[in-house]
C-alpha cells in the first residue's frame, strides 16, 4: 500500500445513512454533554432517553448498551476536535508557514474547554474500560498524527523536508507541540496567547532545523 493510500485510508468515514440516524445522533449529542459534565457513572441510559425521546431499546440497538454508547461518544469527540486541523489550508505555504498554521489550529482545538473536559473524562475512566486507551489513540492521537504526516509528506515531495518517515516526524512534532501547553491548561495554569505563540514558533524552528533540507 502506498503512502498516499495510507493517508486516504485514515480519512474520516462518511456519515452513515440509515433509518434512525437522527435519533442516534441525538442520543450521542445528549450523552456527550452529560458524560463531559458528570462522568460515566453519574449518567444513566434512562435520563438520556427521557431527554431525547425513544426507548432504551434504541440505545441497545445502536450501541449495545451504555458502555458502547460511551465508546462512541469518545470516538465522536475525537473526530470533532480534529475537524479544524483536517480543513487547514496550507497549499502554497512554506514549511514554516504551514507548520505554524497546522500547529495553531491543532492547539486551538486541544486547548478548548470542551477538549480539556474530554481529557479529564478519559483520565477518570481509562481504568474502567480496557479498550478506552486504544480507542482514544486510534480516534484522535493517531488521526492528528496522520494529518500532520500528510502535510510533511507533501513537503517532502517538494524537496522542502528531508526524506524520512513522515509519520514518525509528525509524531515527534505533535508530541513536542502539545505536551506542555495541554498539561499546563489541565493544571489550571494555561499559557497566555503570547506565550503560546512563542512556544509554537520555537517548536517549528526546532522541527525545521532537524528535518529541513540543507542548503549547503
Amino acid at each position: 500500500m502506498t503512502i498516499e493510500n495510507n493517508f486516504a485510508f485514515k480519512e474520516a468515514k462518511p456519515a452513515r445513512t440509515y433509518r434512525g440516524v437522527a435519533l442516534r445522533e441525538l442520543i450521542i449529542a445528549e450523552a456527550t454533554d452529560r458524560f463531559l459534565e458528570r462522568g460515566y457513572s453519574a449518567v444513566s441510559v434512562e435520563e438520556i432517553i427521557q431527554s431525547v425521546g425513544g426507548s432504551k431499546t434504541n440505545v441497545y440497538r445502536h450501541f449495545g448498551g451504555k458502555k458502547g454508547l460511551f465508546i462512541e461518544v469518545i470516538r465522536s469527540l475525537a473526530s470533532e476536535f480534529l475537524e479544524k486541523v483536517r480543513s487547514t489550508e496550507i497549499t502554497g505555504k512554506t514549511p514554516s508557514e504551514g507548520l505554524r498554521q497546522v500547529a495553531h489550529n491543532l492547539l486551538a482545538q486541544l486547548l478548548d474547554e470542551r477538549h480539556l473536559a474530554f481529557q479529564h473524562l478519559l483520565i477518570a475512566e481509562v481504568q474502567r474500560f480496557d479498550e478506552l486507551g486504544k480507542v482514544w489513540l486510534e480516534s484522535q492521537d493517531q488521526q492528528s498524527g496522520w494529518v500532520l504526516a500528510k502535510f510533511i509528506y507533501e513537503l517532502q515531495q517538494k524537496k522542502q523536508l528531508r526524506d524520512v518517515d513522515p509519520l514518525l516526524a509528525a509524531t515527534l512534532f505533535h508530541n513536542m507541540l502539545t505536551y506542555h501547553p495541554i498539561h499546563r491548561a489541565m493544571a489550571g495554569l494555561p499559557l497566555t496567547a503570547a506565550e503560546l505563540d512563542t512556544f509554537i514558533d520555537e517548536a517549528v524552528v526546532v522541527f525545521i532545523q532537524g528535518y529541513g533540507v540543507s542548503k549547503a
